[in-house]
This record gives structure tokens, sequence and C-alpha cells, in this order.
């Protein structure tokens, strides 16, 4: 790192950051260089600041320093802005204690590159030309005790066109060893103005010649979308989240996790809800959660909130209410303790969800886009992200390209990476995903025909766990081992029999029973089968989408192979 290239006479007039756990970071900072812009005898210097500062400033959501601190640092510093860590103000502050010619180097979160709330940070550097190197670690853990995803900034405050990037991957030793000589790393150069506040996408070699291939010609998701939005928020989950446990004459049956016990409620208010995990690829999983949801459209084509003698007709619905009214009239220190004390808190994106739409959950292994056509699928605050369409590509076009590797590969390069291998998925990190509109002739029948395959599947599936839930007189997620019994298809039946037995005191079958045994494998086999035959249709047919993708955006039959690799 070329930061620590400097002359002994440079390094005696370098700051290197301590902090206090007794005083709050910014203000210590304000506190321990009162007059950093004098030289060692007391006058003041003739540039104004310091040749060099090198540190690693505190990683702290303001969340967690309290409100007047949050405050206090927008007031003072122009890059705070939203829910930002501690470190952004930071970098600012560090930066204005340079003189001209002063280099600054740290280490910090590398999700600086990507987040929404160091987007006034990256236009900062990028506006200054600021950036001389970057040194990412990626995943790599680089403190031992801590799960920390980092990299090093080396900043030049004369400023240059161009910024070296260099990824480090591999465990901790692996970090230790290829920063020995980090020159010695492949890295990539970049223009560094031309990245102002967007996501950082860097990337080196070939991933970044794809990168550029993919954004040729192509526009971004929120341009071809009439608009990206978050699901809604309740403030009170387990009164208006109930488990569908279907339909009694003209009542449904649902349990409520707020009554404690089932209820039977009116069907006109309750809407099929998805979260995360529901979100598969091409259709959504089963849904066995239902929404309350007590709003309809009104004459402006708004939703609104139900009028009292509108909710008094569904009388079942106003007891369930009523029955929490005290709790609902609590949310927020009683902000809801007035009149509509049934509706939610955040009233937003209500009419978004009647439309047809794609959903998108917030964290996922690879992108994962389910279509919604008939826009009937409530969405579940920030687990999922619904997309809304607009004039350009057809819903079925957009969901072969969202669901194809390379707009996958595309993707994690622009997003962050959490634990297990899980990437954030919410808006920031989709609205730039580059979307080609000339290809929807090949495209739209087969996403079409994905979507049709995934919901077959996924209603085989959903009808044999209620088969079974059916036989044994228990909900599976009541289970242990639920997971493994929902995902039936990709298991032994000696195994999930196996599982059952752990429950034999909480289903109504006797799992080592012969005939319960034979019934089980039987149906089971059938289940299967049709799955798996679905499964290998949907296979066939997302390597013919993944071909017309590449087409589509120009790759060479070597780009093809390097992406084709990351998903074997």
């Amino acid at each position: 790192m070329r930061c620590g290239h400097r002359s002994k006479a440079h390094a005696d007039q370098t700051i290197v950051p301590s902090f206090s756990a007794e005083r709050p970071p910014i203000f210590h900072w304000e506190l321990e260089f009162p007059e950093v812009f004098l030289t060692d005898d007391g006058r003041p210097r003739p540039d104004g600041g310091f040749d060099a500062v090198v540190g690693n400033p505190p990683y702290v959501q303001i969340q967690d320093l309290g409100r007047e601190m949050a405050d206090y640092c927008r007031r003072r510093y122009d890059t705070a802005s939203g829910s930002f860590d501690v470190y952004v103000p930071f970098l600012e502050r560090s930066l204005s204690l340079l003189g001209p010619g002063g280099r600054l180097g740290f280490i910090m979160p590398n999700r600086l590159l990507k987040l929404d709330y160091a987007a006034r940070l990256r236009e900062l550097l990028s506006a200054g030309r600021l950036v001389e190197e970057i040194i990412d670690f990626g995943d790599a853990q680089v403190f031992e005790g801590a799960t920390n995803y980092t990299c090093v900034v080396v900043l030049d405050r004369r400023g240059t066109q161009e910024l070296d990037y260099r990824r480090v991957s591999g465990d901790s030793a692996a970090v230790r060893r290829a920063l020995i000589d980090v020159d010695r790393l492949p890295g990539e150069r970049f223009d560094g103005p031309a990245f102002g506040s967007d996501p950082w996408r860097m990337a080196a070699g070939e991933e970044g010649r794809i990168l550029r291939e993919a954004a040729a010609g192509a526009e971004r998701l929120d341009e071809v979308t009439s608009g990206i939005f978050t699901g809604l928020q309740t403030s009170a989950d387990p009164i208006y989240i109930l488990e569908d446990r279907g339909r009694r004459g003209e009542t449904r049956r649902a349990f409520s996790s707020a009554s404690g016990e089932e209820v039977e409620l009116e069907p006109d208010l309750l809407r099929p809800f998805a979260s995360g995990r529901h979100v598969d690829r091409y259709a959504f999983a089963p849904l066995r959660r239902l929404l309350l949801f007590p709003y309809r459209e009104g004459e402006d084509g708004r939703m609104r909130l139900l009028r009292p003698e509108e909710l008094a007709e569904l009388p079942r619905t106003e007891a369930y209410l009523r029955e929490h009214e005290g709790a609902l009239r609590a949310r927020e220190r009683g902000k809801m303790d007035r009149d509509g004390w049934y509706g939610y808190v955040y009233p937003k994106s209500l009419g978004a969800h009647d439309l047809p739409k794609l959903g998108c959950a917030a964290t996922v292994h690879r992108l994962e886009i389910a279509a919604d056509p008939l826009g009937e699928v409530y969405f579940h605050n920030v687990r999922v992200n619904g997309i809304l369409l607009g004039e350009g590509p057809s819903i079925w076009t957009l969901l072969a390209l969202l669901n194809s590797r390379l707009l996958d590969f595309v993707f994690r390069r622009g997003s962050v990476e959490h634990r297990g291998g899980h990437w954030a998925a919410n808006k920031q990190f989709i609205a730039p995903l580059p979307i080609r509109t000339d290809g929807g002739g090949v495209l739209d029948p087969l996403g079409r025909e994905l979507h049709r395959l995934s919901a077959a599947a996924a209603e085989e599936s959903g009808g044999f766990v209620s088969w079974l839930e059916s036989l044994l007189a228990v909900q599976l997620d009541t289970l242990r081992g639920s997971t493994r019994l929902a995902a039936y298809a990709d298991h032994e039946a000696s195994t999930l029999l196996a599982t059952l037995a752990l429950n034999r005191e909480r289903v109504g079958r006797d799992p080592d029973a012969r005939s319960f045994r034979e019934l089980f494998a039987t149906e089971l086999e059938a289940s299967q089968s049709r799955v798996r035959s679905l499964r290998s249709h949907i296979a066939s047919l997302e390597r013919q989408a993944d071909d017309v993708v590449y087409d589509l955006y120009g790759l060479h039959s070597a780009q093809r192979t390097l992406v084709d690799a990351e998903y074997v």
C-alpha cells in the first residue's frame, strides 16, 4: 500500500487517531486535535493541514449513538445522510485535516462502495478525484473475533485520474500473506471520476469486461419499470399476519399468534402474504399466510382505510380487531391512539400490491424473482421488494432476464455480501441492473413457460404438504425438522419417516406403523416423481434462456464459461 511508503520526515507529520470508549468518537476527535493546523513549535502551518492521516475509524450505525449525535453529524458533515455509519463523517472529517498534498489511508467497511447512505461520500470522492487505491478484502476476515467486511482506502488530496483496485480473497492467513507484498496483487485501473454516487461496481480483469459488455446498450431496471417498492409494514405483525387454515363455509379459518388460537374471519380483507422465504425463482412457493388488509380502493383510485361503518359490516373481523384494540392503539408510543386505530402505522405502497408485479426477496443466495401476473400477492416489509411494470419489457421477459445467470453475476458484483453466502437484494442493488429491451420476442414465451412450470411445481408441493398435514392432524411447521419435511422432494422416504418419528407424540398417526409407512411411501414417490419431472423441464428451459441472454448481451464463449463456472 503506497500510503506506507512515506519518508520519515512525512511520517513525523502523520496523525494516527485514537479513540476513547468514554466519549463519543466524533466529539473526541474534536477534543483530541484542537490545534490540528499548527506545526510542532505552535506556528500555523503554511499549507493548513497534515501530510498524512492513517486510521481505522469506528464502525457504528448511527442508531446506536442516539438522535442527538445523528443530528449533530447531519448538521456538521455533508456526507452524513440516511441511516449512515459513523465512519462516513469520520472520513469526511479526516479529509479536511489534510494539506493540499496530503494523503489518507483508512481501513473501513467495503460497504461504503455500495450502500445508499454512503452515496454522498462516493460523490465527494469521485468529484474530487481523490481515490488513489482500494484494496478490497471482500468477505475475507481481517480482524480476529469480529465479523467485518472491510477494505483499505487510500486518498490523495492532489487528485488522481486513475483508481487502482485490488481484491484479496481467502481466509485471514491468506489476507496476511497477500498484504506482505500488496503491490504484487492483480489489479485493475479505473477512471476514478467516472463513478459518481451510484454503487461502485469494481471488478478486475475479465470480470470487469463482462460488466462493461452487460451495461453496453442497456437501460437500468428502474428506468424500464414504473417503480420498485418495499412491502407493507403493519407494526403489529402478530395481529395482522395469520396462518391460513382453510375455508369453513363463508368464513376463513386462521391461526392468530396474537390471540393464541384459531379464529374465523370474513375473507373480504384477507390477502395471500409472502415473506422472503416464499420467493422462489419464477413463481412463489405455496403461501400459507394471510394478511389482514383493512383498506379498499377509493373513488380517486387510491387505497384508503375502511370507515368504521364499513368495518362493522364485517362483524367477525371487527370483533377480532376490537380484541386487540389496546395493543393497536398503543403502537409507536400511542401514535395510533386515535380514530383509525386499526390501520397501519406506515401506510406505504398500499396500492401497489394488487397490480401485476415481480417479487424479489431482500436477501438471497442468488437473484430470485417470482411473478405475480394477477396482482394477488401482498409482500412483507423489508423481506420482499416489488417491481411494477412499465412501458418497457413484459413481465415474462423481465422474469427470464432477472433470473438469468448473467444478471445474477452482475447483481452480485454490485451488491453486498452477508454471512452464509447471502446477498442483499433491496432496491439500491437491483435498480441499476442492466436491462436490454430488444429480446422480448424470444424471452417472453420462455419466461411465461418457466413461470407456469414453477407454479405447477409449487402447487404439487403444497398439495402434498396439505395431504400430509391432514393425515397427521398437525401443521408441519410446528414439528421438529419442519424445513426438511417442507423440502420433501429432496429427501429419501427413510429420512422423512425418521423425522416424523422424532415427533411421534405430536402427530395423529404412528410413524412406525406399517400401514402408515406404505401409504406415505406411495404418495411420496408419486409426488416426488411429478416434482422432479417439472424441475427437469425447468432446467432445460433455463439453459435455453441463459443462452438467449448471453446472445442478447453479446458475450463471447470464454465470458460465458466464466459466468457459468459460478453455477456448477
